[in-house]
């Protein structure tokens, strides 16, 4: 069963959305009473084993929660404790009823009056997790379930075209494990509000995306150069690529952790923008029919032409055969003008 919103609450958002008009978005980092409830009746919805998911977030939140807590994730949900702790509980019954929707395997048993019996367990987490995101965009949390995380939300258009494609590349070849290692700690630092390291650890996996490649170098510029003398990437790439690539290694300097740059003078959209370019850079570097191309390119520019020998100015710069005409690549132009265009 999906639960769409009732006139109620269209009546809500609607009044929301025209108060929003005037006064902009305001984001919340926490979880509110009346949002803990309704997650709270989606889970008894959603799961007939709703005590054992409980359970489980509770024994998530002791290991994984910041400080102690005491009371346990259904008080919590109910409208004890503090707004910041409902939405630890919120994320930790995200995790558990992921994990036994898949893992979960013993009986379930029901209990009326004199009648016993036993059924298999029920965790509809496809459900759970698509009516509870639309109850935390609904209630403007910064906060949604994306990826197998729950993380702070950032710009889902170029996550689902740009971020994610980027994120299964690295994890998907062994040769890019320090790359996706960098990749996946800015993701990480965003989501736990540090967006200066994040700037940092996306940097470093583009530039580690080169190395990966045989590509050695000081700095992104300089591996973007050696990548060009060395037929990675063809000299017109370079020209589409040079902009990006310099300005990602002045966001490094500028706004990243790595020269005291604090978290807090650096903001969210800050550090997804850079996480945006840095992904659509591997994409399109990932592209090994370009690289490939663009290898014999520069094998065919260094071959001089027997009839160009007797003009000096023709042999000084070693008259190519015309390139190659190749298709564009549309998944970085097209992502990267929407990280330029959300600057």
């Amino acid at each position: 069963m999906r639960f769409a919103p009732l006139p109620s609450e269209l009546r809500r958002q609607r009044l929301l959305v025209e108060q929003e008009l005037t006064t902009g978005v305001q984001w919340r980092e926490d979880c509110p009473g009346y949002v803990g409830m309704k997650v709270r009746a989606v889970l008894f919805e959603t799961s007939n084993a709703a005590g054992r998911v409980l359970s489980l977030a509770d024994r998530h939140r002791r290991i994984s929660a910041s400080g102690m807590w005491s009371m346990g994730a259904d008080d919590v949900l109910g409208g004890d404790g503090s707004d910041s702790e409902r939405l630890d509980v919120v994320a930790a019954i995200y995790y558990a009823m992921a994990h036994l929707s898949e893992t979960d395997n013993e009986s379930v048993e029901l209990d009326d009056g004199w009648d016993k019996s036993w059924v298999d367990p029920k965790h509809d987490f496809e459900v759970f997790a698509d009516t509870v995101d639309g109850i935390l965009l609904g209630s403007r949390i910064d906060w949604t379930w994306e990826g197998g995380k729950f993380q702070q939300r950032g710009n889902h258009v170029l996550h689902e075209s740009v971020v994610k494609p980027t994120s299964t590349l690295l994890n998907s070849r062994p040769q890019f494990s320090k790359a996706s290692a960098g990749f996946e700690a800015a993701l990480s630092r965003l989501s736990e509000n540090k967006p200066a390291v994040a700037i940092t650890d996306a940097s470093t996996a583009v530039q580690e995306f080169f190395r990966a490649l045989g590509i050695e170098g000081g700095s992104l510029p300089d591996q973007l150069n050696s990548a060009t003398n060395k037929g990675v990437i063809a000299p017109s790439d370079r020209k589409l690529l040079k902009p990006f690539v310099d300005w990602l290694n002045a966001e490094r300097g500028s706004r990243g952790n790595a020269h005291q740059y604090r978290d807090e003078e650096t903001t969210k959209a800050d550090a997804w923008l850079v996480i945006h370019v840095a992904a659509a850079l591997v994409v399109r570097l990932s592209d090994e029919d370009a690289r490939g191309e663009a290898q014999s390119h520069t094998s065919r520019a260094n071959m001089v032409d027997p009839r160009a020998l007797g003009t000096s100015d023709q042999h000084q710069d070693g008259p190519a055969l015309p390139p190659a005409t190749r298709p564009p690549h549309p998944p970085l132009e097209s992502s990267l003008g929407g990280a330029a265009a959300s600057e």
